[in-house]
């Protein structure tokens, strides 16, 4: 019974092998066959299908042709054509903001205008149906009038381009001031185009009377020291709030380091106002290195930050606030919700403006934004200035305690 069985098993077994051998073979004989055919039916050309024209080759084609041969036209030097292109963007991002985004980076690259309108061009054939979009990208190029103007007409002028300039000359010691205080680029300065702009106010032709011969900044101005026009009193003032833990505007510990008090440029006077004899106003004066005259406004701003954060409030994203309080002085700081912005009024052209109103536009304005741009962050945190800065602050204490350590033994000398 058993032989039998395993006798039963036996020949399942060898079955089973034999149709399994037999599967694979014909599987690869197929493998094999189906191989054969399609290396036949490529080499007789048999797979080939026959070849269509594009519906939209018409459109195609004027899209190539529209532009001549020109592979790059820098939107720099063609003005009105990059503000048709602005507007053609404006079109279509009313209907497709994503595809407006692509062309506004694309764009940005380079300022190619043939890139960017032929780029325009491919989206209004995908849109081609929506008559609405392409009617009004058609009226755009049919304008010809644009306004090339900004709506900032102090930034108009051509002396307003010249004094920039003059500001991006100082970009390093602005910058390091920045780093060093912890207070924006971008901050520092509306306090400094303010105070220049005011002293062109008396209509427009006196206005380019004056700003043409001052293109790098005036030194001193005629109603302060430095870059700023900040007043002997005040400069003293802030030098003082520097070690003077109790006043309502000492800004901490840390902004004691900032200042070299010994620090003094005699060399640099050459006339008999006795103000010019202290070394605080040497600092704001020295000519061609306008960085204490940076670094005194910072701190003049960063003293009333701290005045108004201790009462609960912030002038971080408040440049028209921190301007007004620059030009009125520190009698004028009153912590508040709602600061009125003002100062003095001056007219630039025929438009009269205040400090801080002028301060305000400049700051959200978008000129020099790539070199002093908006970062959003007004004034950097004490701790944060002290982790990025103890390298420096460890140098100006060995050196506070070197010049402490030359006079005590001067005096034993004596």
């Amino acid at each position: 019974m058993e032989n039998n069985i395993l006798l039963i098993k036996k020949k399942r077994w060898k079955k089973w092998l034999k149709y399994s051998y037999y599967t694979v073979l014909y599987l690869f004989a197929a493998a094999g066959a189906f191989m054969l055919c399609l290396y036949i039916a490529v080499e007789f050309k048999l797979t080939n299908v026959d070849g269509a024209i594009d519906i939209k080759n018409r459109y195609f084609e004027e899209i190539s042709d529209k532009y001549g041969n020109d592979l790059v036209k820098d939107g720099a030097s063609n003005p009105k054509e990059e503000i048709m292109v602005f507007q053609k963007i404006g079109v279509i991002a009313k209907y497709r903001p994503s595809n407006a985004k692509s062309i506004m980076e694309a764009y940005l690259v380079d300022r190619n205008v043939v890139t960017a309108n032929r780029m325009i061009d491919a989206f209004a054939l995908i849109l081609k149906d929506n008559q609405n979009c392409i009617n009004e990208l058609s009226r755009v190029g049919s304008q010809t009038n644009y306004n090339t103007e900004s709506a900032y007409e102090w930034s108009n002028y051509t002396v307003w381009k010249q004094f920039s300039k003059a500001l991006v000359k100082d970009k390093k010691a602005i910058d390091s001031v920045s780093r060093l205080t912890g207070v924006e680029s971008r901050t520092i300065i509306v306090c400094v185009i303010a105070e220049q702009l005011r002293m062109f106010n008396s209509g427009r032709e006196k206005f380019k009377e004056y700003v043409y011969p001052f293109a790098n900044l005036i030194l001193p101005t005629n109603r302060g020291y430095g870059v700023s026009g900040i007043l002997e009193h005040t400069a003293l003032r802030i030098e003082r709030t520097l070690s003077r833990p109790n006043d309502e505007f000492y800004p901490g510990d840390y902004f004691r380091y900032v200042v070299n008090f010994q620090d003094s440029f005699p060399e640099r006077v050459n006339d008999s106002i006795a103000a010019h004899k202290h070394k605080t106003i040497q600092r704001l004066i020295k000519g061609g290195d306008h960085f204490y005259s940076y670094l005194y406004t910072a701190l003049l701003l960063r003293q009333y930050q701290s005045q108004w954060e201790r009462a609960g409030f912030s002038l971080a994203n408040r440049p028209d606030v921190l301007g007004t309080l620059f030009n009125l002085g520190y009698q004028k700081s009153v912590p508040k919700k709602n600061p009125q912005v003002g100062g003095s009024t001056f007219v630039i052209g025929e438009k009269e403006y205040t400090f801080g109103g002028i301060c305000f536009e400049f700051y959200y304005s978008g000129e020099l934004q790539k070199e002093f741009p908006i970062t959003g962050r007004g004034f950097i945190p004490i701790k944060e200035l002290e982790k990025n800065n103890q390298q420096f602050i460890a140098a100006k204490k060995k050196l506070e305690r070197e010049v402490k350590s030359a006079k005590i033994k001067e005096k034993i000398a004596m």
